[in-house]
C-alpha cells in the first residue's frame, strides 16, 4: 500500500490465559485478555495466542520495512511487545 510508516495501536501482546500454543480452550467467563470483558463469551471456543511465533513475524515485518526505508512502531499503551521501537500514543494526536 505504500505506507512509509505504520503505527501499531493495541497490540497488548500479553495474555493471562496460559498454556501450550494454539490450544483450543473454553471461556469459562469474562475475558481478562481482550478490551471488552464480554469479547469471548462464556462458552465460546478459541486458541490459546502463539506469541513467540507472532514475534517471529514482527521480526520479519520490522526488517522488511527498515530494509525498503520505511518503519513500524509501536503506540500501544501498556503493551509488552519490544520489537517495534516505541512512541508515544498521546504525542501522535
Amino acid at each position: 500500500m505504500g505506507f512509509e510508516q505504520v503505527i501499531l495501536i493495541g497490540v497488548d501482546h500479553n495474555f493471562t490465559s496460559k498454556g501450550e500454543a494454539n490450544k483450543t480452550v473454553i471461556s469459562q467467563g469474562d475475558d481478562p485478555n481482550h478490551v471488552a470483558p464480554n469479547y469471548f463469551g462464556k462458552g465460546v471456543r478459541w486458541q490459546l495466542p502463539d506469541l513467540d511465533t507472532s514475534e517471529i513475524g514482527y521480526a520479519m515485518a520490522r526488517n522488511f520495512y527498515k530494509k525498503a526505508g520505511r518503519e513500524v512502531l509501536d503506540a500501544t499503551v501498556g503493551g509488552k511487545l519490544t520489537i517495534f521501537p516505541k512512541v508515544d500514543y498521546n504525542s501522535l494526536f
